[in-house]
């Protein structure tokens, strides 16, 4: 088991770092790449959320990444 960063302040990270990694191990390189690592496997505790996010219109998708770049 691994535990991810909390999001709240992740937002700052490009702006103070120049960086906008994400996950535990910075593998993914922006938002939408850290959600769908969540789909790797339908065992995942997070595929279920990654696959919704993934059936989302384009303009729901992009006010979700909108929002978590905000917090």
């Amino acid at each position: 088991m691994c535990r991810t960063t909390p999001l709240w302040g992740r937002g700052l990270s490009t702006l103070n770092t120049g960086a906008s990694d994400r996950l535990h191990d910075c593998r993914a390189r922006n938002v939408v790449e850290a959600i769908m690592w969540h789909a790797y496997s339908k065992q995942s505790d997070g595929y279920q959320s990654a696959e919704r996010f993934y059936n989302l219109s384009k303009e729901d998708r992009d006010a979700v990444v909108l929002f978590i770049d905000s917090i």
